[in-house]
């Protein structure tokens, strides 16, 4: 009995391709894939920091079926760099996302193209970066910065913000003008459970409810009767 066939899985210009050796030369890659003649293409392999030009010589690995490369139409490669890494790329401007992606850069950071400290420029992911000026540009990721959760609260009907995600009835009362101590403080109920006291040390969670919390201030007389 013969021996099955075997198909390698590639990626190239994001598609999926086939090929039935595991350790092409670059003209079978290109042309199993679809890119004939073979010899019209640059061939671009994105490696574990950045990524090279394939040479006609090179003998590739395909055996994890996670290889990536991008075909282009041009003899050109563009150079450039993000966190120092060397990148190739075969025209001379590349979206930001894809730089990104080719240089392992978190998406949510961002890329910042490095010219000197005061024009520093933080690029967009829908932005392009020009490659055909002269020299290689450098480029950079950083975090980027994370805007704080801020949660609302109602108290009577005026509106607070803060960014703990629980608060005690004593921070609650702290922010309201000339809070009586002889008042109480009421926390209305989301569903049918009754309304809760709420004294210093309660604890009100604000993080995960459906609506901010409504406070309500009672003044003693109302509970006179209990």
């Amino acid at each position: 009995m013969s021996e099955a066939k075997r198909n390698f899985l590639y990626w190239i210009n994001g598609k999926q391709a086939t090929t039935d050796d595991g350790t092409p030369e670059s003209a079978k890659l290109l042309t199993d894939a679809g890119f004939e003649p073979a010899d019209d293409y640059l061939l671009i392999q994105r490696t574990p920091h950045g990524s090279r030009v394939i040479t006609s010589d090179d003998v590739l690995d395909l055996a994890g079926g996670d290889a990536e490369f991008y075909a282009f139409e041009s003899g050109t490669a563009f150079e450039f760099t993000v966190n120092e890494h060397t990148v190739f790329w075969g025209a001379d401007k590349i979206r930001c996302r894809e730089a990104k992606h080719l240089a392992h850069v978190p998406t949510a950071d961002d890329l910042v193209w490095v010219r000197d400290e005061s024009t520093n420029v933080v690029l967009g992911d829908e932005d392009f970066l020009e490659l055909k000026a002269a020299g290689v540009e450098h480029f950079r990721s950083h975090k980027r910065p994370t805007e704080p959760v801020v949660y609302k609260y109602f108290v009577n009907d005026k509106e607070y913000t803060t960014e703990l995600p629980e608060v005690t009835g004593a921070q609650v009362t702290a922010r309201i003008t000339d809070w009586n101590p002889a008042n109480s403080l009421v926390l209305e109920s989301e569903g049918s459970a009754p309304d809760e006291v709420v004294h210093p040390n309660t604890v009100v969670v604000l993080k995960g409810r459906t609506n901010p919390a409504h406070f309500t201030i009672v003044p003693p007389a109302t509970f006179g009767g209990r």
